[in-house]
C-alpha cells in the first residue's frame, strides 16, 4: 500500500474550517445587504436581487428605472460570469442563494436595517432620517456604493430631459429665444 502525499491529504479534507470568509470581506457584501433589506420589505427573492443589483452594481440607469425604482426595477444589469444566454436569471438566482446562505453578522444586520430605513425616509421625505441613515451606512463602508448610485442616477436624470414645449411659453419668452437663436455668439 502506498502512502498519500500531504497535498493530496489536504485536498481530501476540504477547506479548513477557519478559512470561511466573513461577510465584511465578501465582494458582494453590499448586494447581499441590499437583498436582505429588500427581501425584509416584502419583495420576493428575484425582485429583491434585481433591486439589489440595480442599487449596488455599476452600469447605466434609465429614466424608467429612476421613476419606478420603488415599484419596479427593470435595468439591464451585467450578470456574474459565466453568463448563460439560455438562463438570463442565473445572476439573480445566484445572488438570492448567496444572500439566503449568509450568516447574520452584525455588519449585515445593521447594513440591511439602515438600507430599509433610508428607503423609508426617502419615501416619506424625512431629511433628518435620510442624513442619519446615510451617516450610518458611510461608517459601515457604503460610501463608494452610495456615491456611485448617486452619480448614475444624476447621469440618468441629466440625459433624459424632455425637449422644451415652446407653445407653453409666453410670447415675450418666445421672442427672446428666437432672437438668441438668430444671433451668433460674439467672440471677445
Amino acid at each position: 500500500m502506498t502512502r498519500s502525499s500531504p497535498a493530496r491529504l489536504a485536498r481530501r479534507r476540504g477547506r479548513p474550517k477557519g478559512s470561511i470568509t466573513p461577510i465584511e470581506r465578501d465582494p458582494q457584501r453590499f448586494a447581499i445587504a441590499a437583498w436582505w433589506a429588500f427581501h425584509g420589505m416584502g419583495f420576493g427573492p428575484f425582485d429583491a436581487a434585481r433591486r439589489a443589483l440595480l442599487a449596488t452594481n455599476g452600469g447605466p440607469i434609465s429614466m424608467e428605472d429612476v421613476e419606478g425604482v420603488l415599484i419596479m426595477a427593470s435595468a439591464k444589469i451585467p450578470l456574474p460570469q459565466p453568463f448563460d444566454p439560455l438562463d438570463p436569471d442565473k445572476g439573480l438566482r445566484r445572488l438570492s442563494a448567496k444572500a439566503k446562505r449568509a450568516k447574520p453578522s452584525e455588519w449585515l444586520i445593521i447594513s440591511s436595517g439602515l438600507v430599509q430605513a433610508l428607503i423609508t425616509f426617502i419615501a416619506t421625505n424625512n431629511m433628518t432620517g435620510i442624513a442619519t441613515a446615510c451617516d450610518g451606512l458611510m461608517k459601515l463602508g457604503w460610501g463608494p456604493t452610495i456615491m456611485g448610485l448617486a452619480q448614475r442616477i444624476e447621469a440618468a436624470l441629466g440625459s433624459n430631459l424632455p425637449p422644451a414645449d415652446l407653445a407653453k411659453l409666453s410670447p415675450a419668452v418666445r421672442r427672446l429665444l428666437a432672437g438668441l437663436r438668430q444671433e451668433p455668439l460674439k467672440k471677445k
